[in-house]
């Protein structure tokens, strides 16, 4: 079965925002320093996102900063998937430089496309490389900004997502708001 973009954004989106709690931070953070990648991988991560997630009308995967969020992830609570996710952009890049002569980052986006339709299909570690890729593109464009994507909580606003303030419970376990 093969899903449009725009359906696995709005399946992705939707299950994110139901578990969304805080409300979004308005400052506009810089690029913390690398926590999990290299320069290399972070160039390759930020632009296989941005072809995920393109800019068109709406903010894209860098501008909600989903490449910033994947490499925070990746040294803390997504460890477990560092070196399979290092490994898929090693492999990628290297397919990229058969391919095109050049890392997966500056290859023109109809070839990076291309490359990224061809590994969906591809070989399972391909396959899983990708969906691993897609899951953590959409944590980090839809979750909640404390964790270092959906900058400026733009990812909420672009799926009409209004985060609710924290909810109360007093002794009697009556829920108030504020």
């Amino acid at each position: 079965m093969h899903l449009t973009r725009r359906r696995f954004l709005e399946l992705g989106a939707a299950a994110t925002a139901a578990g969304a709690l805080a409300a979004c931070r308005r400052d506009k953070p810089a690029r913390p320093a690398l926590a999990a990648l290299t320069e290399a991988e972070y160039a390759a991560t930020a632009a296989l996102c941005e072809r995920i997630l393109p800019r068109d009308e709406d903010p894209g995967a860098t501008d909600l900063g989903v490449a910033d969020y994947i490499d925070q992830a990746l040294a803390g609570d997504q460890a477990r998937w560092r070196d399979g996710f290092r490994a898929g952009l090693r492999a990628l890049d290297g397919e990229a430089r058969r391919r095109g002569g050049k890392p997966y980052g500056e290859l023109a986006t109809a070839a990076q496309d291309n490359l990224i339709d061809d590994w969906i299909d591809g070989t399972a570690a391909q396959s899983e490389f990708m969906h691993m890729t897609m899951n953590l593109t959409f944590e980090g464009a839809f979750g909640d900004p404390s964790h270092g994507g959906n900058r400026d909580g733009r990812g909420w606003q672009l799926i009409g997502f209004a985060p609710c303030e924290p909810r109360h419970h007093d002794h009697a376990g009556k829920v108030s708001d504020g």
